[in-house]
């Protein structure tokens, strides 16, 4: 293990769902325009489903650890582009919410260990 990849699997299993949750009840809490709703209700479970499914590494209902991989930077590149689709309609508050949850999905998967131990 390197210095840099400190988050295993399963702690970013578990990131990966407590982010997506609060992607979806940020923009009801701070009674955003029905795009950025729209938006935070659906990457928000697209993100708790890909936790889900990376809960164990084999198995009916898993992923394999590279397309977790990929799925998470996915996930990170749409949050930005998102944030910038945002403020490029001058809608600063989802712009940020979506920009912050982006550069915090950067991080987690920078700093991930994709690779699967046994058991």
């Amino acid at each position: 293990m390197t210095f840099l990849r400190l988050i295993p699997l399963a702690l970013r299993s578990g990131l990966l769902m407590g982010a997506g949750t609060a992607l979806i009840a940020v923009p009801f809490a701070l009674e955003l325009d029905p795009a950025a709703l729209v938006t935070g209700v659906a990457v928000g479970g697209i993100m708790v489903a890909l936790g889900l499914a990376g809960t164990d590494s084999s198995g009916r209902g898993t992923l394999p650890v590279s397309a977790q991989a990929i799925y998470d930077r996915g996930i990170a590149l749409g949050l930005v582009l998102v944030a910038v689709m945002f403020a490029i309609a001058d809608q600063t508050e989802a712009a940020l919410v979506f920009g912050v949850a982006g550069v915090a999905a950067l991080i987690v998967t920078s700093i991930t260990r994709y690779s699967a131990r046994p058991a």
